[in-house]
Order: C-alpha cells, then sequence, then structure tokens
C-alpha cells in the first residue's frame, strides 16, 4: 500500500476537480524562444499551473518557461 501512496503526485490528486487554466504563452511563443516542440506541452502545463496561482508576474513567465524546458529531459 505504501508504494501507492508514495508513486502518486499528491499536486495532481488535489487539482482532480477543478477547472484546468489556459497556459498564457502560445506554441509560436515558446518556439520563439527557442524550446523543443517536444518540450512545449509538458512546459504549457506547468506555466498553465503557476499562472493559475496569480503570484507569478506574465514578464516572469518566458525566462520561467526556459529554466522549465532545461529541467526536462
Amino acid at each position: 500500500m505504501a508504494k501507492i501512496v508514495w508513486g502518486t503526485d499528491p499536486l495532481a490528486l488535489q487539482r482532480l476537480g477543478q477547472a484546468e487554466h489556459p497556459c498564457p504563452l502560445s506554441v509560436a511563443e515558446l518556439a520563439r524562444l527557442g524550446i523543443p516542440a517536444r518540450k512545449i506541452p509538458r512546459v504549457r502545463a506547468e506555466l498553465a499551473r503557476l499562472a493559475a496561482d496569480d503570484a507569478v508576474p506574465r514578464a516572469a513567465l518566458p525566462a520561467l518557461a526556459l529554466r522549465i524546458a532545461r529541467q526536462l529531459l
């Protein structure tokens, strides 16, 4: 049982019933930043999650997108 509990993402379980927020940056904007096409869907998902909190200013999102893309394989 412990493997199942530790194997799931608690944040994903917490957001199960909530509506998904749109990503503030388009695919074209992310491509212009130099993010590879295979990483764009995951970067967009992370940016949408961050932008939903309203704690991150819109001007900081391009720099965050690049940092997120560098962390992905």
